[in-house]
């Protein structure tokens, strides 16, 4: 896979600093969600999410879509360098 370099850039100064999102962010979400933040920082889609938690795609992206709005990011792309990032710092 070729991530174009500008693409790239907009998404990494797009994520919010690691100041205005930590480990206590981390912890607001609930056990389900920090599972499917581990799968999504794998490059897991919906499906093998799904496959994987027993449970339909349709609960894959609502979950998905909480994280979004609890950690106020924008895609699942940001969801991941976030996950790593966190991980870094911990």
């Amino acid at each position: 896979m070729h991530l174009d370099l500008n693409l790239g850039r907009k998404v990494i100064t797009r994520i919010p600093e690691t100041s205005e999102v930590s480990t206590t962010d981390w912890d607001k979400l609930t056990p389900r969600e920090q599972q499917i933040v581990k799968l999504v920082a794998t490059g897991a889609n919906n499906e093998e999410i799904a496959n994987q938690l027993y449970i339909s795609t349709i609960t894959v992206k609502n979950h998905i879509t909480n994280i979004l709005s609890q950690l106020n990011l924008r895609n699942r792309t940001q969801i991941a360098i976030l996950f790593n990032s966190i991980l870094n710092y911990s």
